[in-house]
């Protein structure tokens, strides 16, 4: 991050958005697959994917969690304190916070009608995070023009 201002280093936002678009791709191809799979069970070749895709999944979301809490001490206190995008930035924090607590519920709720409200809430808030980090990121920018 740059000391002046609120703007990532463009490294940081590379290996960010990368790990946001992996997290993101691994989560709706696990949801397709999964999808082919109740409605097509004959799709082995579909099936086999499934527990790779979960794997790759969780190991982004590690590391897009990880890769959020680099943004504490500089990009999320300096916002803060700026009163600078606070609102969506607060917004988008909390989806985060509710997909990785329903990932976790996912692991490990035994209750399968808990598991399937889970799983759906879980879906649509990770179908709706990166429009969120898009509208974040564009009333971040024009805001700090302002």
């Amino acid at each position: 991050m740059k000391r002046r201002g609120l703007r990532l280093s463009r490294r940081h936002q590379l290996v960010l958005y990368g790990a946001s678009v992996l997290l993101f791709l691994s989560g709706a191809a696990w949801a397709w697959a999964n999808h082919l799979d109740e409605t097509a069970p004959a799709m082995e070749s579909v099936r086999q994917f499934k527990p790779w895709l979960l794997k790759i999944h969780g190991f982004s979301a590690m590391g897009f969690v990880l890769l959020l809490g680099t943004l504490v001490p500089g990009h999320i206190r300096r916002g803060w304190n700026a009163d600078k995008n606070r609102t969506n930035g607060a917004f988008f924090l909390a989806v985060v916070g509710l997909l990785a607590l329903s990932g976790y519920m996912l692991y490990y709720l035994g209750s399968e009608t808990w598991r399937n409200a889970t799983s759906q809430c879980h879906l649509w808030l990770g179908l709706a995070a990166p429009a969120l980090l898009l509208w974040h990121i564009r009333t971040g920018r024009a805001a700090t023009k302002s």
